[in-house]
């Protein structure tokens, strides 16, 4: 069997099977078309629909299956609640038995385009869970963007789980803070150098409270921020020896280690960036212009990523990294070595695991 329909068979069944439901008309044919996406993705390492549409299994002409492609991607009808919530409330859920670190950042991910992402920290990498994609060249976007996006992903979270929110100076805005307190999460987020705190009605700036160098970092609690005094943050500023410059944190955990500690996880957003742009699919070469159509894109993105991960932790679980790596150690991520088993596999015509959902079984 060509390798093209044995991974389009390993997806689909997987697919079928963690929605629980039969899907019909539409919605199948729909469905089957995101198979092929991220089929194609997997196998041409590429989002461009070229690229993609010969990698998918097919009959007649390349160029149908092109027009098919961009015809889903233009479908006003697709869209992230049916083609992906589904799976990623699955993964949260299996997730929630420990803290789920949510970390929020943008990116360009298309022509004159920018997504604001949120993802979920796991194992060294982030996996994508809500996002939203605008036309701007860079920059930040409101705050009222960020709320909104962090309020879905809110409606996605297990109850009773406990929750970290991470971000760095983009994300330090009074409305934004006082939002994810109000959801009773955690959260670490970077501020500037010149950000206003009061303390007992004394206005003072980070900069004011900054160590030297390699001294121990400076923590205070129960400060008033911003100069509108509307959110109450415990504040950090931190320079480590190794770094460079200093680091200003609004946290709302009680010291300046627990705050250092989880925002370092924060940078896993930075590498999914990577691996599904320059180091994985190309995302920032598609092409594309149009906001509504990257956002599609990225279903099929994110779920490729997500199986990409999962061979990753499989070859780990059953031993394939003393193979396709070395025998003594492992210092490829787990999207890496992902890959790597895939094409292992496919070149060695050996049986693909399945499209697996619930990371957890695979810890």
């Amino acid at each position: 069997m060509p390798n093209c329909y044995r991974v389009y068979r390993a997806v689909h069944q997987s697919l079928i099977k963690a929605l629980g439901f039969e899907v019909k008309g539409n919605q199948a044919r729909h469905l089957n078309v995101l198979v092929g996406f991220i089929c194609g993705i997997l196998q041409s390492k590429e989002v461009r629909l070229t690229e993609v549409a010969g990698e998918i299994p097919k009959s007649g002409q390349e160029d149908s299956h092109v027009m098919k492609l961009r015809r889903w991607l233009k479908n006003e009808s697709v869209d992230v609640d049916l083609y992906y919530l589904p799976y990623i409330k699955q993964i949260l859920k299996s997730l929630a038995h420990q803290t789920l670190v949510f970390i929020i950042d943008g990116s360009t991910t298309g022509r004159g385009c920018m997504t604001l992402m949120v993802s979920v920290y796991y194992k060294g990498r982030a996996i994508p869970v809500l996002w939203v994609t605008r036309k701007a060249k860079k920059g930040h976007f409101p705050e009222a963007m960020h709320i909104e996006l962090i309020r879905l992903v809110k409606a996605l979270v297990p109850k009773g789980a406990d929750v970290v929110c991470l971000g760095d100076g983009e994300f330090d805005g009074a409305e934004w803070l006082n939002t994810i307190k109000s959801f009773g999460w955690h959260y670490v987020f970077r501020s500037s150098v010149d950000s206003a705190l009061y303390e007992e009605g004394e206005r003072f700036q980070f900069k004011d409270i900054c160590p030297l160098r390699g001294d121990e970092s400076v923590f205070i609690e129960g400060l008033e921020f911003t100069d509108k005094r509307n959110a109450i943050v415990n504040a950090v500023a931190c320079w480590k020896r190794s770094h460079k410059t200093p680091i200003f944190w609004v946290t709302s955990f009680q010291t300046a280690d627990e705050a250092y500690l989880w925002y370092r996880k924060r940078f896993r957003i930075e590498t999914l960036f990577s691996d599904i742009k320059s180091r994985g699919f190309n995302l920032h070469k598609s092409g594309l212009r149009c906001p509504e159509r990257i956002s599609r894109l990225l279903i099929a993105v994110a779920l490729a990523y997500i199986w990409t991960i999962y061979l990753g932790e499989y070859a780990l679980k059953n031993g394939w990294q003393k193979l396709i790596h070395r025998k003594t150690r492992c210092d490829l991520s787990l999207f890496k070595l992902g890959r790597r088993l895939l094409t292992r596999l496919l070149s060695s015509g050996l049986e693909l695991p399945p499209f697996c959902i619930d990371l957890k079984v695979t810890i």
